[in-house]
């Protein structure tokens, strides 16, 4: 596509975002309001963002004018921070984790479920291409030196008799193949000679002419319904043809070679910002700085002509010299002035109005709690105003501008000249600002003395404004490596197996359904059951979202710790495996079995805690994973247990309270049986909880037809939706290794020949252990005592109550 395609996508994207910011600005200008009221408003606006997302991802995917993308990459990251504030306050809204689509929003905005889940930016990997890279390959180069290579397949090693038992073999095999050809082509021609002694009659040739035209009437229907089918997609091309065309539109077209060009502007840029700064500075340099100096001296001379003594010179922190120009004509007492104490009869009638207000307080103390429970205020955004400002730039700047002059979209010299003038102007006038502190402390101390002051001291310069409130209690860590460097740290949790190598998979390849009446129940008071799709939602937008972005991360609510559970092979590790490839993360490993017999004794756990923490930092983002999250809160160890789970139970809680809003760092934990464990130890660790449901219909439907797509094993013998319903009971792991088990090679070279049954499967899978009835209970059971949902029934509980309260006065 060319470039006056995405530049027209990005204004139409641009008039976008100004609805979405009036519709959320509406939205805090309304203060508290009913829940009921805010709920579509919040999932109008969760759609709005999704779409900008996707919009502004595709346009800095492939933009190539530099400082256009700097732009877009601001409303890119404002748009990401802001969705996930919306998704907070829905959360605490319904108190529930699950967001499900409105309706009425989709219906609005004219998008697909599909659509209404957010994408992951690709600029989180791809701008660190070659970090990740780099690390992957340190990682294998290190595990490579240790002697865990990767297993490669040995090659055939035969002796002379065997390799001749083979040939001898294949030769009679062809043999007898080209002769069983030769003998049937002998007996057609001698059946061929007996059927043309007679001359062939009417009724013969119009039966032969019966037949084939109805099979060529039946071929020519069959071709057009599969052409109807694929056309309004109720069937799918074979896997080839999409991989091809897949294929062509990424490797052949100008994305690829778009991404090339924007390194190559990239790079022209970079150049030109320090070339046309050095050549600023020594033009205008020396002539800024003395017109600041003359400037500042005038000034101070305008100033003690006026006032008769000398200004006060602001600090830097203060803002210097700009600020003094607002300053004229005061003096000392220029300074905020304190506030009178309050007199006794303010004190009085303060503690009176204060009785007033306890016994108020008291008498509506029931109707405040109704309130509180029915009302809902928006928590304030830090990123509504950035998403305005920067695309008000974009539209004062870009929107209208002419890029006919600059058809290869290259960087555009004016704008670096302004943008660098400001920056050697506030330079400089910080320099000349420093000297002229100290010729005014000489100017001073020269008039007093000339005025006989000398008893008097001429006044400290200000001293720096600390911004910020109060300090910080929290202690700053010991290190207890700080001769060590970041690549020997790295190399020694890469030899004792803390960092893994991981394989590189797609979130979007956690294939399901998601719930589409989760909304329309949640209207009528209902909860429905969430299912696979929306759990891959879950994970974008809890640790996905927020760890790809720095700015993300620091400005949204903290997610430091999610547990995930579920049974065997319902892709827990899959989705942490997802999570640390769609950020290009490093993967630390603390499960109990792997860092038994690692870092011995007290002094050796406190050194492991240690370079996790510090090494993570420095290699972020990371994931900090342990499997069998339930076993260091188990009440009894069994005795065959050798791993010493409790090892980190004391530890855990400060390794995840360790984690800042600026570190890019996650802790995650999976857990088969998280009902085993002390519930109050657990949930005080884990913030999120995320359990995976059985596997509905629709997933398994979908997992099913998607499968069988790519293994060119979908034909319209095999009943999907009979598949799909014999499958109901076991995970999704489970029957990915089934469909494994059954197309081997040698069956995958008899498909086109024999096509799969469901049957077939239906027997491997009747080997395999399902989900059971009573863990399925136990773990709703257990949802039920999580601290989001315990919160949920407490409010729906009183507010019940509160309500028949309510009835029984007014009757």
């Amino acid at each position: 596509m060319a470039n006056k395609t995405y530049n027209d996508l990005l204004c139409e994207t641009s008039e976008l975002i100004g609805e979405a910011t009036q519709v959320d600005e509406a939205l805090f200008e309304s203060g508290v309001a009913e829940r009921s009221t805010l709920q579509p408003l919040l999932l109008e606006l969760r759609v709005r963002y999704t779409i900008l997302l996707s919009r502004l991802d595709a346009v800095y995917d492939q933009i190539l004018q530099p400082q256009k993308r700097l732009i877009v990459k601001r409303l890119l990251e404002s748009c990401l921070g802001r969705l996930i504030e919306i998704k907070h306050d829905l959360v605490e809204l319904h108190l529930s984790d699950f967001t499900f689509d409105d309706d009425e929003a989709l219906k609005k905005l004219q998008v697909t479920p599909y659509e209404a889940e957010p994408c992951i930016p690709q600029y989180f990997v791809r701008e660190r291409k070659e970090e990740i890279k780099s690390r992957r390959g340190f990682i294998e180069e290190t595990l490579r030196k240790l002697g865990h290579e990767p297993e490669k397949q040995k090659p055939l090693v035969l002796t002379e008799q065997q390799a001749v038992l083979i040939i001898q073999s294949h030769e009679r095999a062809r043999q007898g193949r080209l002769r069983g050809q030769f003998m049937k082509e002998i007996r057609l021609l001698k059946e061929k000679g007996r059927d043309q002694k007679g001359e062939m009659t009417p009724a013969a040739a119009t039966s032969i002419q019966k037949v084939w035209r109805g099979f060529i009437a039946r071929r020519e229907t069959k071709r057009r319904k599969r052409a109807e089918q694929l056309l309004i997609g109720m069937d799918l091309p074979t896997y080839m043809e999409s991989m091809e065309i897949k294929k062509a539109e990424e490797t052949f077209q100008v994305k690829d070679f778009r991404r090339q060009l924007q390194v190559q502007r990239e790079k022209e840029y970079q150049e030109a910002l320090e070339k046309i700064e050095e050549q600023l500075r020594i033009q205008n340099g020396v002539k800024i700085n003395e017109q600041i100096g003359d400037e500042l001296r005038r000034w101070i001379r305008e100033y003690y002509d006026r006032t008769g003594r000398f200004p006060e010179f602001p600090s830097e922190d203060a803002g210097g010299s700009r600020t003094m120009y607002s300053r004229q004509g005061t003096g000392v007492d220029s300074d905020l002035s304190k506030s009178s104490p309050v007199s006794s009869k303010e004190s009085k009638r303060s503690k009176e109005s204060k009785d007033k207000k306890n016994s108020k307080a008291e008498e509506s103390k029931n109707k405040d709690e109704v309130d509180d429970l029915q009302m809902y205020k928006c928590r304030s955004s830090a990123f509504l105003q950035e998403i305005t400002n920067a695309n008000e730039e974009f539209e004062d700047i870009w929107k209208f501008k002419d890029d006919a002059d600059n058809p290869h979209e290259r960087y555009y010299k004016d704008m670096i000249e302004r943008e660098k003038m400001v920056k050697i102007e506030h330079e400089i006038r910080n320099v000349v600002d420093e000297m002229m502190r100290s010729e005014l402390e000489l100017l001073q101390a020269a008039f007093d003395k000339d005025r006989a002051h000398k008893g008097k001291k001429s006044k400290k310069p200000q001293k720096k404004v600390r911004r910020g409130g109060k300090k910080s209690k929290k202690k700053k860590e010991k290190d207890l490596t700080p001769d060590r460097t970041t690549e020997s740290l790295f190399e020694e949790l890469v030899m004792n197996g803390i960092i893994k190598p991981y394989p590189i998979v797609k979130i979007d390849d956690y294939l399901g359904e998601k719930c589409y009446v989760g909304g329309e129940w949640r209207n009528e008071g209902k909860e429905a059951t969430p299912c696979l799709g929306d759990i891959r939602q879950l994970i974008k937008e809890y640790c996905i979202l927020p760890l790809g972005s720095e700015q993300v991360r620091s400005q949204t609510p903290l997610v430091r710790s999610v547990l995930l559970t579920g049974p065997a092979g319902s892709g827990k590790k899959f989705l942490l495996k997802a999570i640390c490839s769609e950020v290009g993360g490093t993967l630390f490993d603390l499960t109990p079995a792997n860092i038994v017999g690692k870092y011995p004794g007290k002094s050796g756990l406190i050194m492991l805690i240690h370079l996790v923490m510090k090494v993570s930092r420095l290699l972020q983002p990371s994931v900090i994973w342990m499997d069998e999250a339930e076993k260091p809160f188990v009440k009894k160890i069994p005795k065959t247990d050798k791993t010493d789970p409790k090892r980190l139970k004391k530890d855990l809680v400060k390794i995840i309270k360790g984690i800042c809003p600026e570190d890019r760092v996650l802790f995650i934990g999976t857990s088969r049986t998280p009902w085993d464990a002390e519930q109050k130890l657990l949930f005080q660790c884990y913030q999120k909880v995320i359990q995976i449901p059985r596997a509905d219909y629709g997933s398994i439907s979908l997992m099913w037809k998607t499968k069988l797509h790519r293994a060119g094993a979908l034909s319209p013998r095999l009943e999907v939706s009979c598949l799909s319903r014999i499958s109901d009971s076991y995970t999704i792991g489970t029957l990915l290794s089934v469909l494994d088990e059954v197309l081997t090679t040698k069956r995958r070279l008899q498909l086109r020949v024999r096509a799969l049954t469901a049957q077939e499967i239906a027997v491997q899978l009747s080997f395999r252990e399902p989900v059971y009835v009573e863990h399925d209970a136990l773990a709703e059971a257990w949802m039920f005592k999580t601290p989001l949902e315990r919160r949920k029934q407490k409010a729906l509980q009183r507010l019940q109550e509160l309500q028949q309260e309510a009835e029984a006065a007014a009757k």
